[in-house]
């Protein structure tokens, strides 16, 4: 049985199991409320924008509560990490590959999930489980595995040299100041398949839609449209999308990236993009995406459910992640229908 370099259950990030799902707010100038982990009697300021709030001294959390709702936040990140959290702090956060790298301890962040659950199926030699899920068909071999364009699989952390040439004929002169195409999770078996996954946790698909520009970082639906093309891939239609009133960016991007970067790596790879979301999340953009996709090409872009990898998820070795899944939150209530 292969090694599994998980936490022990009890070193889960908190949950279910531990949170008070109504926070109790103490005083509102300045904004104080009682720790968010049952039990604990410390009074704690939030932080806003003057502050970054106090941290509790036993639970190392810092209390979120605002209009949007309440979230806590780790004072380390490596305590919402349930895998490889050494290695995760040392090589992931502040790698240059990586945007926005300072989010990993928040109780929302979707990065800390997509790491938890795909490092530790990777540990467990499991990622041929999430592609079977795609692909529809029984899978021998286990993939590569990159997050965020940077290779995961084994300890070297180096980054894609397949996403760095996309990124080159896609976005050398970009007309705005804006991040690069980051996918969020890939797999990638040389010569058989590229599947492409924007992952979803508690943020939506964002659209651009037909008229100006919506701020100084984003592009214009006809840009996105100009910019990520070429006559030379076929899984897209880009003339349907030019009468679209809005298209999902995101996806346009990655299935533009999967299949361009799945040509250059062999002529007898099939390109995937998967939109990886909470059951009965962002059905509506999947079928709109969907009508954008060519018909003989429906195959190759779906919508997945974390719930669905926690399903094919069976047997005594999973029983970390298991737990994660079921007591996981999101705004101290459970994230997943599980």
């Amino acid at each position: 049985m292969p090694s599994m370099n998980i936490a022990p259950v009890h070193w889960l990030p908190f949950g279910t199991l531990e949170l008070w799902p109504k926070p109790q707010r103490v005083s509102e100038q300045p904004r104080r409320v009682r720790c968010y982990v049952r039990g604990c009697q410390q009074i704690l300021a939030t932080p806003s924008r003057a502050s970054r709030g106090e941290i509790c001294p036993e639970h190392r959390i810092r209390c979120h509560h605002s209009s949007a709702g309440s979230t806590y936040s780790y004072a380390d990140p490596r305590h919402n990490i349930i895998a490889s959290a050494d290695l995760f702090a040392e090589r992931i956060i502040h790698h240059p590959f990586k945007f926005e790298s300072h989010r990993m301890g928040l109780e929302k962040s979707e990065d800390a999930v997509s790491w938890n659950v795909f490092r530790s199926l990777a540990e467990l030699d499991s990622l041929h489980r999430v592609a079977e899920l795609i692909l529809g068909v029984p899978q021998s071999f286990e993939p590569d595995l990159y997050l965020w364009g940077i290779k995961i699989s084994g300890d070297d952390f180096e980054s894609w040299d397949l996403l760095r040439a996309a990124r080159d004929r896609f976005e050398s002169n970009l007309p705005v100041d804006r991040p690069l195409t980051e996918p969020d999770i890939a797999l990638h078996l040389p010569g058989q398949y590229l599947i492409l996954i924007e992952a979803k946790f508690t943020s939506p698909n964002g659209y651009y839609e037909q008229g100006p520009r919506r701020d100084s970082s984003s592009l214009t639906l006809a840009e996105l449209l100009a910019i990520y093309h070429d006559s030379s891939l076929d899984v897209l239609d880009i003339e349907r999308a030019r009468q679209s009133t809005r298209v999902p960016y995101q996806l346009w991007r990655n299935m533009v990236f999967a299949e361009w970067m799945a040509r250059l790596d062999s002529s007898s790879t099939i390109p995937y993009h998967v939109n990886l979301v909470r059951a009965g999340y962002e059905q509506q953009v999947a079928h709109e995406f969907g009508q954008l996709v060519r018909p003989n090409h429906q195959a190759q872009f779906a919508q997945l459910t974390w719930e669905e990898i926690y399903h094919a998820c069976v047997g005594p070795v999973y029983r970390p992640l298991r737990q994660y899944f079921e007591t996981k939150t999101a705004g101290l209530t459970k994230a997943f229908d599980v």
